[in-house]
């Protein structure tokens, strides 16, 4: 069996993707895009992925998950899983940013524009706010992951210097206000997929998370709802 063999799990925003990969293949994939499914299906779909690959979790290499910015409760998911899964079967973890994997998507399609562009992944977040980073088109960082509040002038420096892709589901907010001639917009989701080629990268460097204290990046402080039914 070509090695490593890891479990892949992307639980950032509302799809819910789970992968198997073996070398630089993945070898079976299960998604759901439906809001708070996460918990329903995830472990449904990593026995799937095995069983479809005719493996099991004890022969893999490592699992990575997506850690974040995104949904808290989708992380929170994806994360409390995979720790559990490494636990249980002795192998490290690695996590790899939920921005991150959305670049790589999209830098990986072969419509992208000549010479050199950059690609912003965006993931929704209240109003009009998304979680966003900049990264260039071999996927190295130009800029930190924040949360940002869109305008006409978001992204301007970067517009002004070339091709920007937006992407990722909140990249729909984008397009509504940014109207640069340099903006192209590719409205994609979150896949397990994605994590692929940066998981072997830290594998292959050994860069795992503690499995013990690991704790998803959520950006910003979990804000509950207030429930509209009636105590009485």
């Amino acid at each position: 069996m070509q090695r490593p063999q890891l479990l892949l799990i992307e639980t950032s925003t509302e799809v819910c993707s789970v992968a198997l990969s073996r070398g630089n293949c993945i070898v079976a994939e299960r998604e759901i895009k439906e809001h708070k499914a996460h918990a329903r299906v995830i472990s449904t779909f990593i026995e799937e992925v095995l069983s479809e690959a005719s493996s099991k979790i004890g022969e893999c290499d490592a699992v990575v998950v997506s850690e974040g910015p995104g949904s808290y409760t989708g992380l929170r998911v994806g994360v409390s899983i995979a720790k559990g899964l490494c636990y249980g079967a002795g192998i490290p973890l690695v996590a790899v940013s939920s921005l991150e994997l959305l670049a790589r998507l999209c830098i990986a399609e072969e419509e992208t524009p000549d010479g050199n562009f950059c690609v912003v992944p965006m993931i929704d977040a209240r109003r009009m706010e998304v979680y966003a980073s900049v990264y260039d088109q071999h996927c190295k960082a130009l800029a930190k992951t924040e949360a940002h509040i869109l305008t006409e002038e978001s992204f301007s420096s970067f517009l002004a210097a070339g091709p920007v892709i937006f992407t990722g589901d909140g990249a729909v907010k984008a397009q509504e206000v940014i109207k640069h001639q340099n903006a192209i917009f590719k409205i994609a989701g979150a896949t397990a997929r994605g994590m692929l080629l940066s998981a072997l990268e830290k594998y292959e460097r050994a860069e795992f998370a503690d499995v013990a204290y690991f704790e998803p990046f959520y950006l910003k402080d979990f804000i509950a709802g207030i429930s509209k039914r009636s105590l009485l």
